[in-house]
């Protein structure tokens, strides 16, 4: 019961950070305007530029927007999504008389929203597309990592060296976080480095090498 309490309020928690950071994205960039996404885009376009180099970024940002039109236009889902939320001159038209109903406000509120929910919405398969760029180097980091951790493991079965179990626990709250976490941070309208990740994957491969090393001696 309890382990089933826990792992319910996780999802709870999970769900609010979800929706807690679609309206940050659809009410916040809004107001922001127009140019934050733009200087967005721009920032991190620079820094990929100095820090990975003109192809890689251009392999990066290609394979996003390839992905971005193959999962939103070519589906029809932004034409959609536009259309729902936002009339034409034709329906404006056949309104009669309530032509300029939100014309001022509403509809220019709902546009910025829509803009700064898909411009996100690109920039994440962006970013997932820097993540994909540094995955061949990623067994390189982890494997020696986790055998390492086992080894230490092992070690300690034969051994008066102790495992800690504060170790144990922080070091899987760190891998949990870093795992589910970055799909989240990847969709927040703030500038993220191409070198961040690659520091994520070694943080992530220190966690691992703890959680390995510091398991129980018997399980």
């Amino acid at each position: 019961m309890a382990g089933e309490h826990k792992s319910g309020g996780v999802v709870r928690w999970v769900l609010w950070f979800i929706l807690g950071e679609f309206v940050l994205i659809a009410v916040l960039t809004p107001m922001l305007g127009k140019g934050a996404i733009e200087w967005l885009v721009r920032t991190e376009r620079e820094m990929s530029l100095s820090q990975i180099g003109f192809d890689a970024t251009l392999w990066v940002e290609k394979t996003g927007w390839r992905m971005y039109a193959a999962l939103f236009r070519d589906t029809s889902i932004e034409k959609a999504v536009y259309e729902f939320f936002i009339p034409n001159q034709e329906q404006l038209k056949d309104s009669r008389g309530m032509e300029a109903l939100g014309a001022n406000l509403y509809f220019p509120m709902v546009q910025a929203g829509l803009d700064s929910l898909f411009s996100s919405c690109q920039r994440f398969l962006v970013r997932l597309s820097m993540i994909a760029l540094w995955l061949p180097a990623v067994p390189i980091v982890l494997i020696p990592a986790i055998w390492d951790g086992m080894l230490s493991w092992r070690r300690k079965q034969y051994s008066f060296d102790y495992p800690s179990p504060l170790v144990h626990g922080w070091s899987a709250r760190v891998a949990l976080w870093l795992t589910f976490g970055t799909p989240f941070a990847l969709m927040l309208p703030v500038p993220i480095p191409p070198l961040v990740f690659p520091f994520l994957f070694i943080l992530l491969a220190f966690a691992l090498m703890l959680l390995a090393s510091h398991t129980m001696k018997r399980i």
